[in-house]
């Protein structure tokens, strides 16, 4: 990993969303197939969120860790879909090789293609060796599989409308910036909470604090939190990062309320809020899918070029 660089792909995250919302991804018509998807990590993140999106709107379609020893059974039926962005991911190698069975494999990637059918994610270089720009072209390479399935329309406009997103937040971020920083502030880490269909920005805000500064984070959903996280708020010095979207948002501000908890709010405001946050377009839920995990990258990025 190398941070300054880190820090110069973050500053191209804009131009490559802008870039990809005319991309064409090479995408076999897959309508009426059962379709697994498998990963680890980040591809993993932004597979499910794909997976619950896919089952709403009326397709088979499920999801596995490529470290799962039990996946599920293959069979001429079933399409793999198999996320690498790297392409070095040795669990998602070893899996994808051994999965005999399918229809169809597909290798989803941002490297070089395999000897099966591959979808390129055309995120370019990312020098920084963190997951930010390939983990935005993940999301939009699966959304044009959404897409194709006739699930979506207007997809093109609303990744531009991301992409303008994503440079109001990194253009302003000497802005809001500090303001996060001090609410992290807390020897039991950070939390980042996060509706079901988007917990991939949960996870995806967790792993950056981790990977980057290396610094305690914990992903959690919205309505799960008051079965999970909830205990944490009676003993520790409680701060967290909620993004909008779940209608189980009240529940858990009562219980912040109750125990004195900080929680900042990201995309939209809440009258028992800490702090919140608010960036262009943050309304619409494509933008957040896309945009909202940019503000844990550049303060990752920050806190690990300050240490």
């Amino acid at each position: 990993m190398n941070p300054i660089k880190f820090g110069e792909d973050l500053a191209r995250k804009a131009d490559l969303a802008k870039s990809l919302a005319t991309q064409k991804f090479e995408w076999p018509d897959l309508s009426g197939q059962l379709l697994v998807f498998m990963g680890m990590g980040s591809s993993a993140f932004a597979a499910h969120s794909m997976v619950t999106k896919l089952q709403a709107c009326g397709n088979n379609a499920s999801f596995t860790l490529s470290s799962n020893p039990t996946p599920p059974q293959a069979n001429t039926s079933k399409t793999l879909i198999a996320i690498s962005a790297t392409g070095n991911s040795v669990e998602t190698n070893a899996a994808f090789d051994a999965a005999d069975g399918y229809k169809e494999k597909i290798w989803v990637t941002n490297a070089a293609a395999r000897g099966f059918r591959t979808v390129a994610m055309n995120a370019g270089e990312e020098t920084g060796g963190v997951a930010s720009l390939s983990y935005l072209a993940t999301h939009i390479a699966l959304l044009r599989l959404y897409e194709s399935l006739g699930c979506i329309s207007g997809l093109e406009k609303s990744i531009e409308l991301a992409a303008d997103s994503i440079a109001d937040i990194y253009s302003r971020r000497e802005m809001w910036l500090p303001e996060l920083i001090n609410h992290i502030k807390s020897p039991a880490g950070s939390y980042f909470i996060a509706p079901a269909d988007r917990f991939c920005s949960a996870q995806q805000s967790a792993l950056m604090m981790r990977e980057s500064p290396r610094l305690p984070s914990v992903p959690c959903e919205t309505g799960d939190w008051s079965h999970i996280d909830v205990y944490l708020t009676k003993t520790l010095d409680y701060r967290a990062i909620l993004f909008p979207g779940s209608k189980w948002e009240d529940q858990l501000f009562k219980w912040t309320q109750e125990r004195g908890s900080k929680v900042m709010t990201i995309g939209f405001d809440h009258p028992h809020a800490t702090s919140s946050i608010r960036y262009k377009n943050d309304s619409d839920p494509l933008v957040r899918l896309l945009a909202e995990t940019t503000f844990a990258e550049i303060l990752a990025q920050h806190l690990l070029v300050t240490a």
